[in-house]
Formats: C-alpha cells, structure tokens, sequence
C-alpha cells in the first residue's frame, strides 16, 4: 500500500480542515510527541496505558505515525497541542509489524510500570498481542485513541477530530472504522460515538473483567468531503 503521507501529499489540502475558530487540524509531527504525551496524561489519568509511563506512550505514537497504515492528527490551538485523534487503517498488519520492530523497545519501555505492579505483565502482553483480537473487530480500520485537553473540552473539538479521521480513513480507502470503550459508567462516551453515527456492533469482557462496547461506523462517500 503506498504510504500515507505519500498519499496526503498529492491529495488537495481542502480534505483537512478547521470548524474551531483558532483551531488547525493536521498531521502529527515529530515534534508534537511530547504534547500528545502530555494530552493522553491529562485525559486519562487512570487508565492503563497511562500506568505504563509516558516513554511507553511516545513509543506507541511514533509507530503509528510512521506505520504505512497508520494516521495521527492533531489539533493545534494558538500553538499548543488541544487534542489529538490516531488509528490505523488495517489493525492486523500494524500489530504484526510492530512487535517484528519494537517488541524490545516496548518491553524496555514498560519495565517501570511491570517492576511496581507485576501483575500487569499478562495484560501488557496481550495488548501487543492484538492480531487475535483484530481478527474479531468489526472493522479493520480502529480509531485507537481520541483525547482533548481538559482545557478545551466542551468545545466540539472531539467531533471535528473524529470527522477528520473519518475523512482520511476514506481517502485511504477504507469502508468501515471500529473502536472499543468501556461499556460501564461511561455514558457520556457512549453517547457521543453514537452522535456520530457509530452503531453498537458488540459487548464483550476482557480477561480483567473490563466490560466493553464496540462500535462500528460504515464510511461512505460523503466522508471525502465532509
């Protein structure tokens, strides 16, 4: 498949776009890790991924931006990072790909977090591990992950994030996107993908006893020029 940012570039500019007064959409840059980091921190502060330390997230970030199937945007605000969108277009080759090149650095990454909790190595494990469950999604296309600084929630930001991912998803030819959340005590999110036409494909436990939806959001052709 031809990179991404290979594909942005012959694509017109007009595909990603501002609805926020003061606010850019764009692709990630390097540069912009640290801020992403620091955006995820802030959105969860006690969810796992976070657990795992911020050296274990900027690593994660990095693969999907540079990852032929992978798409990171941000949304810049008088030059501070407010939120950030990222996914992949096909899961199963990106988690293949990402333990063949950084298994190591993963590991390495999350070595303080498995020191002070060793419990969580199983979990880890199956987290890197995800080609088994990609194979059960609904979708190959998966929104990974989607925060907005608490600073500027409130303010439609996550909307126009998920839209835009929307759209480069269909530039990149993809039919359908899929993401997770939790099912429980999280009526707010629920709600919200559900405002932006993702419908519940299925309920599920994790092994730790995390219930969680799936939702699945058909692309259409309306998606390019939304």
């Amino acid at each position: 498949m031809k990179n991404y940012f290979e594909k942005l570039a012959s694509m017109p500019p007009k595909h990603i776009d501002s609805r926020i007064v003061n606010a850019s959409l764009r692709l990630m840059h390097s540069a912009d890790l640290p801020s992403i980091v620091q955006v995820h921190l802030s959105s969860f502060p006690d969810f796992f991924l976070t657990f795992l330390g911020p050296d274990f997230l900027k690593l994660l970030y990095r693969n999907i931006a540079r990852d032929p199937e992978g798409i990171v945007l941000v949304a810049e605000i008088e030059g501070n990072i407010a939120g950030f969108v990222a996914g992949v277009t096909r899961q199963t080759g990106f988690y293949r790909r990402l333990l063949k090149r950084q298994a190591l650095a993963f590991a390495w990454a999350a070595t303080g977090a498995a020191l002070r909790r060793p419990t969580i190595i199983p979990r880890l494990w199956r987290a890197l591990r995800r080609p088994g469950d990609a194979a059960e999604s609904a979708a190959e296309a998966c929104l990974m992950s989607i925060a907005v600084a608490p600073e500027y929630q409130g303010q439609g930001l996550g909307k126009q994030l998920v839209e835009a991912f929307c759209r480069e998803l269909a530039v990149s030819g993809a039919t359908a996107v899929c993401l997770t959340t939790d099912r429980d005590n999280n009526e707010s999110t629920n709600h919200f993908y559900q405002q932006l036409n993702f419908k519940l494909a299925r309920s599920f436990v994790t092994p730790e006893g995390r219930a969680m939806n799936e939702y699945v959001r058909t692309l259409q052709e309306g998606d390019l020029y939304a």
